[in-house]
């Protein structure tokens, strides 16, 4: 079974992804860092990507609150159908569409990047790809968010690593899920990420990553980019 696959089964049968419909908290830190310090007035009528959007959550908000055209894109058929069900909204378009192939979007043309724990399913190859992307539709000056898996201080992870590994540095294939996912110390990150953007701010935080009924403590990135 491959990402997709199990991505789908996922939302079907969801065992790890949150069924809230609430946005995202990191992400709202984000966004009051953005407006706080007028790095972007966001109520300009502004362009928001989202990339693995899930059902939608972050795009809504994003559209309701400051009125932004969003761009919304996950590969699970499963989860656009719920996107569209549940959070419909005239100025989104939700999409199924693999973040690690070309966007349909024009050069310079979006304002805000929203990756919120996506990229880190896509293998190496695929990453690179979806780093051009980024860099190549984001505005001078804008910015992109990143919640991914960290490696520091997240025993759970060091462990599947080593017991699970998925074929690639610093990956695991999720035993339950089928999923194989990277997970980054901050040097690593920063390295890549600073290839083609630059990372401004960087800071690590401890999460609960539900399966099933039980819950696992992991430690996530919240990164801050800029063009």
């Amino acid at each position: 079974m491959n990402n997709q696959q199990s991505w789908n089964q996922e939302y079907q049968k969801p065992q790890l992804v949150t069924q809230s419909h609430k946005p995202q908290k990191d992400f709202l830190r984000f966004i009051k860092w953005i407006k706080n310090n007028k790095h972007i007035d966001l109520y300009s009528e502004i362009t928001v990507l989202d990339l693995g959007c899930g059902v939608g959550r972050n795009s809504f908000y994003m559209a309701d609150t400051y009125g932004a055209q969003v761009y919304a894109y996950d590969f699970s058929s499963d989860a656009i159908n719920k996107a569209n069900h549940i959070h419909k909204h005239e100025l989104v378009t939700f999409e199924e569409r693999n973040i690690a192939q070309s966007f349909p979007l024009e050069n310079n043309s979006v304002d805000i990047i929203l990756d919120v724990t996506a990229s880190n399913a896509l293998n190496e190859k695929e990453r690179n790809l979806y780093l051009k992307e980024c860099a190549r539709v984001l505005k001078p000056q804008g910015y992109m968010y990143v919640r991914t898996l960290a490696r520091e201080g997240d025993k759970n992870a060091q462990k599947m690593i080593k017991e699970f590994p998925g074929g690639e540095y610093d990956t695991y294939t999720h035993p339950q899920l089928g999923v194989t996912e990277r997970v980054f110390s901050g040097p690593d990150f920063k390295e890549l990420y600073n290839q083609y953007l630059e990372v401004i701010r960087m800071e690590r935080k401890t999460g609960y990553q539900r399966w099933g009924s039980q819950s696992y403590k992991r430690n996530y990135w919240n990164v801050y980019i800029k063009k």
